[in-house]
């Protein structure tokens, strides 16, 4: 049996995500993880997907989920007691959504 995979963080990683790519596609995002020197494809995907500026489209299931995880978040913010127990998880969320409503904004001045 092979070693788990484990994150930066130490956690195990159980979950598969994948998706089907033309192979141009294909070999494009191959030749962008060797040329950003990514150890690789998952570390580039992960980072691309988690860390780059979001663009979202409105409609009404979006603003469904968006109101069911803002009051997650606003639940988190009320059990948090110090600061000490914030960390970069705990603060992904929040930055997430504030990522999507920028989006909002910019989409909304271009118009």
């Amino acid at each position: 049996m092979s070693a788990k995979n484990l994150d930066d963080k130490g956690r195990f990683r159980s979950e598969t995500v994948g998706f089907r790519v033309s192979p141009a596609e294909k070999k494009a995002i191959d030749d962008r993880v060797k040329l950003c020197g990514y150890q690789s494809k998952q570390d580039y995907v992960l980072d691309c997907v988690l860390h780059q500026r979001i663009q979202a489209v409105g409609n009404p299931l979006m603003l469904t989920k968006f109101r069911q995880h803002l009051n997650l978040i606003h639940d988190e913010l009320l059990r948090i007691n110090d600061k000490s127990e914030l960390n970069d998880e705990s603060l992904t969320p929040i930055k997430t959504m504030l990522e999507i409503l920028e989006s909002f904004q910019e989409n909304e001045t271009k118009e």
